[in-house]
């Protein structure tokens, strides 16, 4: 209900500016919520987690298990089993299915709430790197017939000294090849001099089909886990980088197991709770959780840059907070 309640606020100015059906708000919000509740799993679980052990702590029972020869590690086990659980299920939604319902939601909310076209097939002023080591550069692209007008392909050697220089008026894509109209083509030699060839027709051999000029704007939070994989193979093969999809390919491992990683940091958290108390327990517990995702956050951010690996900023918040987590419970369990 929180999460329901607070997407409808978060968007009832857009609902209102464009006067969207009650049906087509309810279907929205409801397609979000596995989506949502999926990212929500690691508070809802410490929270459980808090609510769970802290008493557990406050009326003794954890000390009575102890002194009837009951281990730290046998007490422990059924969080972190559940913990593992819920991981496991996060994991397996957010390869699949979740994606799949997030994808259909923003459809919805941007077809039909927002009245927006389904895909612009018209597009202009396009620069796009391509196998080769080619540079397109298009005035105007219309996928649906496949014409291109003002084209400038420029290719490059592996030093990214430019190698010819082909310019056309007008191209048309039709039977797996690409037709060239009224244009010029300039080949360089590596003393500078050049070579030119003006032509009325020309048969070009490139790769690319008009739809890889033009990506549709999807999010990698509304791609599964192949669909990613298909993406990031297919930005490589135009010489596109693809940094941003190779943390979100990266991410789909890495943050279902903060279930797991929340809830090592909160059982210390939660044997506090006799001194403490239970609110400020929970409220220190919160707080180190926020800065596991504000930390989750600076990585991401460095990782789509490309100033550290996709598996680096993926998964190093958890090696560094699961280590933090593993310390304070053998120091609070040995204290």
């Amino acid at each position: 209900m929180l999460v329901f309640v607070g997407r409808f606020f978060d968007k009832m100015s857009i609902f209102n500016d464009y006067h969207a059906h009650i049906a087509d708000i309810l279907a929205y919000l409801i397609l979000c919520l596995p989506y949502w509740l999926n990212i929500v799993f690691p508070a809802v679980t410490l929270l459980a987690l808090m609510f769970s052990l802290g008493p557990l702590q406050q009326r003794g029972e954890l000390t009575a298990m102890r002194s009837a020869g009951i281990s730290s590690a046998r007490l422990y086990a059924p969080f972190l089993a559940m913990g593992t659980l819920i991981s496991l299920i996060s994991l397996i939604g957010g390869l699949t299915f979740l994606p799949s319902i997030n994808a259909k939601a923003n459809v919805l909310y941007r077809q039909h709430i927002k009245k927006q076209q389904a895909y612009n097939t018209l597009r202009d002023h396009i620069v796009v790197a391509g196998r080769d080591h080619r540079r397109f550069t298009i005035g105007t692209l219309d996928t649906q017939t496949g014409t291109l007008t003002d084209i400038v392909i420029d290719q490059f050697d592996n030093q990214m000294h430019r190698r010819s220089m082909f310019s056309a008026q007008q191209g048309h894509y039709q039977n797996g090849q690409w037709t060239f109209y009224r244009g010029n083509f300039i080949q360089f030699d590596a003393n500078g001099n050049y070579k030119q060839e003006p032509f009325q027709e020309k048969l070009l051999d490139i790769h690319q089909k008009p739809e890889d000029f033009v990506y549709e704007n999807r999010k990698p939070d509304e791609m599964t886990h192949r669909e990613i994989r298909w993406r990031i193979r297919h930005l490589h093969e135009l010489g596109i980088p693809s940094f941003k999809e190779q943390v979100a390919l990266h991410h789909q491992f890495a943050l279902p197991f903060a279930n797991v990683v929340v809830i090592l940091l909160g059982i210390p958290f939660a044997l506090r709770s006799l001194q403490k108390g239970n609110v400020q327990s929970i409220a220190y517990a919160f707080g180190a959780m926020f800065l596991y995702w504000g930390t989750a956050s600076v990585f991401q951010s460095y990782g789509e840059q490309g100033y550290v690996p996709g598996w680096v900023s993926a998964w190093a918040p958890n090696f560094i907070f699961g280590i933090l987590a593993v310390w304070m419970l053998q120091r609070k369990t040995t204290s």
